[in-house]
């Protein structure tokens, strides 16, 4: 397939560190003067709109296979941490993360086709205050065992 500009080298990210794996995305880099990555470095946006928004939806399927090869980091926050980094008020930006953003909706999308959202939504809910009702029980014992010593 032809594109107009270089995407990224499609890759696997299956290793054995997170911060290696969230490292190996294309938009993901350790920047000076900052203790943990940027996660929304791109390049310069070209001033050709469908080839950055183009550039964009490469990226998302970057972090979409990241996803898919990371399943037990899923629902960790990677995309927020995405969204905090991006500059939305940098307007020679909004193709790139327009594409990267409009791409995920066209996924999210198939993916909500084939679950009921609101039964999937209910039993995350559950599971929550599961893991919540959990932890309480399980700090309540570990006050007790220190009060026994």
């Amino acid at each position: 397939m032809q594109h107009p500009q270089n995407f990224p080298r499609r890759r696997r990210y299956k290793l054995h560190s997170l911060e290696q794996q969230e490292a190996l995305l294309p938009f993901v880099r350790f920047c000076p003067g900052r203790t943990y990555a940027h996660y929304w470095q791109m390049p310069m946006p070209s001033k050709d709109a469908p080839a950055d928004a183009a550039y964009g939806r490469e990226c998302a399927a970057h972090l979409l296979q990241w996803l898919k090869d990371n399943r037990e980091y899923v629902g960790k926050g990677l995309l927020s941490r995405v969204a905090r980094d991006i500059d939305f008020d940098d307007r020679d930006g909004r193709g790139q993360w327009m594409g990267f953003f409009n791409y995920l909706e066209i996924i999210m999308l198939l993916g909500a086709d084939r679950v009921r959202v609101y039964r999937h939504v209910d039993s995350q809910h559950q599971i929550y205050l599961a893991l919540g009702q959990r932890f309480n029980l399980e700090a309540r014992f570990r006050r007790i065992r220190l009060r026994n010593r």
